[in-house]
C-alpha cells in the first residue's frame, strides 16, 4: 500500500515531442462524444416537446448536455470522444487544465447554450406552445423566434470560425484553445499528467 500511495514523480512533457490533435482527430471525438449524449437529450428532448412540455425537465436536460464536456474535461481531461481517441486537454505548461482554463475554453458551448435556454423555456411558457403535437410543429413553431435564429446564426459563425483557426495554427489551437491557453494533445504513455 505505501507504493501505491507515494507520490508519483510529475512526469514534464518536451514542447518538442508533443503530438498536437489536429482537426481530423478532434472531429471524431466530437462524433463520439455526440453519440454518447445525442440518444439521452434528444430523445428527452423529443418526450418533453411531444408529451411533458415541461420547462423544469428541458432546463435539466440542456444544463446536463452544457456540462457533459467541460466537467469531462476538468475531471479526467477528456470527454468520453477525447479518451476513445487518446486525446487529452493540458493548459499552457502541458498540465492539467484547470477549473478557469476548462470554462473559458468551452465558453462558446456555454454561453449560448444558456442563451438558448432562456429563449425556448419562454417558448414553453408561451400560450400557443400546448398545441404543438410533434417536434417538426416545433421546430416550425420555433422558427417565428428570430432572437433563437439569430443565437444559432452566431453560433454557426464561431464554430466555422474557430474551426479555421484550428486548421491553420501550427500546433492546432482552435480560436477557444488560444482564448484558453490550452492545448489538445495526444496522449502518450509517458505524460503522466496529474
Amino acid at each position: 500500500m505505501e507504493i501505491l500511495d507515494a507520490p508519483q514523480p510529475n512526469a514534464t512533457i518536451d514542447p518538442n515531442t508533443v503530438v498536437y490533435g489536429g482537426f481530423w482527430v478532434r472531429f471524431g471525438a466530437m462524433f463520439i462524444d455526440g453519440l454518447v449524449i445525442a440518444p439521452v437529450s434528444v430523445g428527452l428532448m423529443y418526450f418533453n416537446v411531444t408529451s411533458t412540455k415541461s420547462p423544469i425537465l428541458l432546463a435539466v436536460i440542456t444544463l446536463v448536455s452544457l456540462a457533459y464536456k467541460p466537467m469531462m474535461e476538468y475531471i479526467y481531461g477528456a470527454t468520453l470522444g477525447k479518451m476513445a481517441l487518446k486525446l487529452r486537454v493540458v493548459d499552457i505548461r502541458f498540465e492539467k487544465a484547470g477549473l478557469q482554463e476548462i470554462f473559458l475554453r468551452n465558453i462558446f458551448n456555454i454561453v449560448p447554450g444558456l442563451i438558448v435556454l432562456v429563449i425556448t423555456i419562454g417558448i414553453y411558457l408561451s400560450p400557443n406552445f400546448e398545441e404543438i403535437n410533434g417536434f417538426m410543429e416545433y421546430s416550425q413553431y420555433n422558427n417565428q423566434f428570430t432572437s433563437l435564429q439569430i443565437v444559432n446564426y452566431v453560433s454557426y459563425f464561431i464554430t466555422i470560425v474557430d474551426a479555421i483557426v484550428l486548421l491553420a495554427d501550427s500546433r492546432k489551437r482552435s480560436l477557444h484553445d488560444k482564448i484558453a491557453q490550452t492545448y489538445v494533445i495526444e496522449r502518450q504513455p509517458s505524460y503522466a499528467l496529474q
